[in-house]
């Protein structure tokens, strides 16, 4: 194999993966594929790609699927938007507010929606943090499910090199033993993902939300103070 193609999904940042891989697998190059999420599976089922980060869920027996981390879920919106004036939301704060469907958009497309004041987007973190541009913000969503990213191969192409990029990604290092039993364990999310702990929330009787707090549920994000 000349080179190792990795397809990667808006989000993912496998540089550390990558560089770890050239001092490892000197001898065979990895490309770096960016795709829609859309595309990724099928891509690695048609042979495109070598392996490919996917988002959860991907329900193909044809493929082996290893997941990795846990991605936080946030709400994007248009510079200046109430919202902003908080650390975190509930979706109940969020009732009413118009809804950006991606629909064909790709990640981009539908994070420049947003910035252009048409509505709010649901997405991961690592989206929004990737491709929300400057027009935007982005708070997480406290009661969204997180997604998951996962790395994902053919069952037939399965090779030494595809077991050496699945140990890099779970965080083993050169002298494990690549006949070990393999740990159940799965590598700490990325810092960019952690929550930091939360700050004082809810107001006291007959107070209006400060910086940082945020709203009580049902009530709009306008009533807090702005950053």
């Amino acid at each position: 194999m000349d080179r190792f193609r990795l397809g990667g999904v808006p989000g993912v940042t496998p540089a550390k993966w990558m560089r770890v891989w050239g001092e490892r697998v000197p001898g065979t190059p990895m490309e770096l594929v960016q795709l829609e999420e859309a595309e990724a599976v099928a891509a690695l089922v048609a042979g495109e790609l070598d392996a490919a980060l996917v988002r959860l869920p991907v329900e193909d027996e044809r493929l082996h699927v290893v997941p990795l981390y846990a991605e936080l879920a946030v709400v994007v919106v248009p510079k200046g938007h109430p919202v902003v004036a908080f650390d975190d939301v509930a979706l109940a704060d969020l009732a009413g507010e118009a809804r950006v469907e991606r629909g064909g958009m790709t990640a981009a497309q539908h994070l420049e929606v947003v910035a252009s004041g048409a509505g709010i987007a649901i997405v991961p973190m690592s989206v929004a943090r990737a491709l929300g541009g400057p027009e935007t913000r982005h708070r997480v969503v406290v009661d969204v499910e997180p997604t998951r990213i996962a790395l994902a191969w053919r069952r037939t192409d399965d090779s030494d090199l595809h077991q050496e990029l699945a140990a890099i990604v779970r965080g083993r290092t050169a002298r494990s033993s690549r006949g070990a039993e393999r740990e159940a364990e799965e590598p700490a999310t990325p810092t960019s993902q952690r929550r930091q702990p939360a700050k004082a929330r809810g107001p006291q009787r007959g107070q209006k939300p400060g910086k940082g707090q945020r709203p009580a549920a049902g009530r709009k994000p306008g009533k807090g103070r702005r950053r």
